[in-house]
């Protein structure tokens, strides 16, 4: 599915982070990189064009997060969204058509939702 393609997954807690590339590898996804916060992430924006997907963890820190999320966005990434608030289910109000995941995630929800990113973005 990602046949690969470039993916930066932000997340706090490197367990998730795992479980993310776990996935990712079998949609034969092709370089992983890793932030464990949005700092960590605009720490490499130099990378950010040659990003294909980003995966954001939405924490504590809803602005800093959105702020990524919209220099990814403009950078050219498709977007998926993770959190733990059932609150967002809906979606993110900055960026509605990126895809949101409940934590704990499903496989199938997973899946799902790198179909709908990368079919957005092409």
């Amino acid at each position: 599915m990602l046949n690969g393609h470039t993916v930066l997954i932000v997340e706090a807690e490197f367990l998730v982070a795992l479980d993310i590339q776990t996935m990712l590898e079998s949609l034969s996804a092709g370089a992983l990189l890793f932030a464990r916060s949005p700092h960590e992430a605009h720490a490499c924006s130099q990378q950010w064009p040659s990003i294909d997907l980003a995966i954001v963890e939405l924490g504590d820190d809803y602005h800093t997060t959105t702020a990524l999320l919209r220099g990814l966005h403009e950078a050219g990434a498709a977007l998926i969204v993770t959190t733990a608030d059932s609150t967002m289910q809906q979606g993110h109000p900055d960026f509605p058509d990126a895809p949101v995941i409940v934590k704990p995630m499903l496989e199938e929800d997973f899946r799902r939702a790198i179909g709908a990113a990368v079919d957005q973005r092409t």
